[in-house]
């Protein structure tokens, strides 16, 4: 269940910034914003490089930035949204 405000949408990131930053490109409406990593995926190290496909969530009141809060795993095929 998502917060109050907040929207969960898919994209690929497009380049590694420096500082724990991505360059993100949203599946759903073409938008490209900065992400960073959330607290939990921080905290397990996970890894993400170009070309994977993350769930990001969205403030609907500033789209220009987001939170990195899942990384798909590209051996199993991605849930398909209707």
């Amino acid at each position: 269940m998502a917060k109050s405000g907040i929207l969960e949408m898919d994209g690929e990131i497009l380049e590694v910034l420096p500082a724990g930053k991505f360059r993100v490109k949203l599946t759903e409406v073409d938008l490209e914003m900065i992400c960073y990593k959330a607290w939990k995926m921080k905290q397990a190290h996970i890894s993400i490089i170009a070309g994977d496909t993350v769930k990001v969530e969205v403030n609907q009141y500033d789209m220009s930035q987001g939170r990195i809060t899942y990384r798909y795993n590209p051996a199993k095929p991605q849930p398909v949204k209707q």
